[in-house]
């Protein structure tokens, strides 16, 4: 895996731990959560609708660990996550910066 992935995969697995927590401390960011997927559900392609489904699962039984997996699937998850809208901005920011900072030390 060359960098610039490692760095993409690294900064999204950052992201969505910083929303779990934001989404344990606050469970009514589900609901902005839940929104996002229904917004795509009406306008995505009907091909990541099974992707979308699993996210309604992993929301609704708050099965993290399935979206904090370091495997392939779990790398899937995170690239379609819907998980964006429980960050606050300055906070996906910073994590942003973090990330982009780390690969051009690389």
């Amino acid at each position: 895996m060359d960098t610039a992935h490692r760095t993409s995969d690294q900064q999204s697995l950052l992201l969505t731990q910083a929303a779990v927590r934001a989404l344990t401390q606050t469970p009514a960011l589900m609901a902005a959560v839940v929104g996002t997927l229904d917004h795509w559900d009406a306008v995505a392609p009907p091909a990541s609708k099974a992707l979308r489904d699993e996210w309604r699962e992993i929301v609704a039984k708050q099965q993290w660990q399935r979206a904090l997996d370091p495997g392939e699937r779990g790398q899937q998850l995170r690239q379609a996550s819907p998980l964006g809208k429980a960050l606050a901005p300055d906070l996906r920011l910073a994590i942003i910066r973090l990330c982009k900072g780390r690969s051009s030390n690389t």
